[in-house]
């Protein structure tokens, strides 16, 4: 759809690249040590860490396809964006004051602690499939808002966008990640939570809030309005996968102390779900003023035509570009994180962890440490921009790696933090069966044509995390080896001195 932008709209998202660049370029200063770079120094007060923890969980998905889903179906499109905030209001609930009181680096190497290095690396295989997905699908996103403004190829807007991402994160890392956030932060607030509704209520098409409740169709103020299936979908879907992404877990790892951990993660939940709220709120009036849209994924881009005056477009577009690039910069890191310490270190250096050594010290960072990080993350976002542009729609193989990592590792992760003793037999086989319990349902789904059965249907997910539970409650019960969870490796030598 033609925006039919203005110089100052464009000069709004110019200088908003311009500065994400020079941010980049300055937090350099910043990223001297493996934790600069990898968790940011594990220093960040309240303000910074809900900020950025917000920014990394509202994506493109939950803007542009959030406006989309509004258009489509009503006020019912905000389980997508509502199931996310859900996921964070647990993890802040259950784990994530623990979480930060772990000094590690990645979920596997939490795994590892308590089921061994077999079941690390199996989900740190999982974790990369899901990261590498989860950030090619943002970058397709900036590709398809940035050809949208300046017309250019999708190609080559899809370069550019990503190309910014993997600069300012191969240079700072985390700090970049967590300054740019912070801009991202600001700017999808103004535009998605205060701008939208302002412009939206108060435009003569509208009529304000109750000519909108007048005029928008019945079926759309329906929350149920995705069916029992289509709502429980993005329940197991986002709910389980936001409890134990990396990229999540690596920002409560910034977090300077537990309360701040608890406090931001709950914090950032609810934000998501008011989010969400006002990426159907436009995709909602764009149905009722534009109700005829040939492709309803343009509803974003038509109720920005639509709704927001000059100079404030911009800000709504830079707001869309910002969810993604938020997004995708920290999952690069979370990936380039899980390839550095649970591949690189453990395989290669055969070290359990990068935070300490065998007497419980910490371990001295070198320049060479960090820039090993630089490269891995800048190969990574190289290979991710590559991916891209290779494969138009990466949306089924994200199904995949959420269902995966839902219906596989949730449950052994969980019980890490709720058990007072686990047995790691427990956690190796569970993760063992319920990830042939998800591969075989999805096969049985894509061979016999069931969609609820196939890739990004219900079963697979609820499958996997039925047998996920049952091996693992079995197991626990058999097996008399018990060790206390989520040790560090000097804190495991000792208890089996003790012992």
């Amino acid at each position: 759809m033609d925006l039919h932008l203005s110089a100052i709209d464009f000069a709004v998202i110019a200088a908003y690249f311009i500065v994400l660049v020079i941010i980049g370029v300055a937090s350099l200063h910043f990223a001297k040590t493996r934790d600069d770079y990898l968790v940011a120094g594990r220093r960040l007060g309240f303000p910074m860490f809900f900020s950025c923890m917000a920014a990394l969980a509202v994506g493109g998905a939950v803007t542009v396809g959030g406006a989309q889903r509004g258009y489509e179906v009503g006020v019912s499109g905000v389980w997508v964006g509502g199931s996310l905030g859900m996921g964070l209001i647990v993890l802040g609930m259950l784990v994530s004051s623990k979480l930060s009181r772990l000094r590690a680096l990645s979920m596997a190497e939490v795994i590892e602690r308590n089921y061994g290095q077999s079941a690390r690396i199996l989900s740190a295989v999982l974790t990369i499939i899901y990261t590498v997905s989860l950030t090619v699908v943002q970058i397709v996103s900036i590709g398809a808002i940035l050809q949208g403004i300046v017309g250019w190829s999708t190609t080559v807007c899809m370069l550019v966008g990503g190309g910014v991402v993997v600069f300012y994160t191969f240079i700072g890392g985390m700090w970049s990640v967590t300054m740019t956030d912070l801009l991202q932060f600001i700017v999808k607030t103004a535009g998605i939570i205060i701008l939208v509704p302002i412009f939206v209520f108060a435009h003569p098409s509208i009529g304000g809030v109750s000519g909108f409740f007048a005029k928008v169709p019945e079926s759309h103020a329906d929350i149920g309005a995705l069916g029992f299936q289509g709502t429980l979908y993005w329940i197991l879907l986002y709910v389980p996968g936001l409890v134990i992404g990396q990229d999540i877990w690596q920002r409560v790892f910034t977090a300077r102390t537990d309360t701040i951990a608890r406090a931001g993660t709950l914090s950032a939940g609810v934000y998501a779900i008011i989010y969400a709220l006002g990426g159907v709120l436009l995709g909602m009036a764009t149905a009722i003023v534009v109700p005829n849209l040939a492709d309803p994924s343009e509803a974003f881009s038509a109720g920005v035509a639509t709704f927001l005056p000059v100079g404030v477009a911009g800000v709504l577009l830079a707001a869309a570009i910002a969810a993604a690039m938020s997004v995708a910069s920290g999952t690069i890191l979370a990936c380039s994180t899980v390839v550095y310490n649970d591949i690189y270190l453990r395989l290669v250096r055969g070290v359990v962890t990068d935070m300490e050594d065998e007497a419980g010290n910490a371990r001295e960072t070198t320049k060479r440490d960090v820039w090993i990080n630089r490269m891995i993350a800048f190969v990574l976002g190289i290979v991710m921009m590559g991916l891209a542009v290779a494969i138009s729609d990466l949306f089924k193989a994200l199904d995949l790696a959420y269902g995966f990592l839902s219906g596989c590792v949730f449950v052994p992760v969980i019980a890490g933090f709720v058990l007072k003793k686990v047995s790691p037999r427990a956690g190796l086989v569970s993760l063992a069966v319920s990830f042939l319990g998800v591969a075989g349902t999805m096969a049985y789904g894509e061979a016999t044509g069931q969609p609820d059965f196939a890739i990004g249907g219900n079963w697979p997910i609820m499958v996997g995390m039925a047998l996920s539970i049952v091996s693992y409650a079995l197991v626990t019960v058999i097996d008399r080896r018990r060790i206390t969870p989520n040790l560090s490796p000097a804190e495991r030598a000792a208890e089996t001195s003790r012992a």
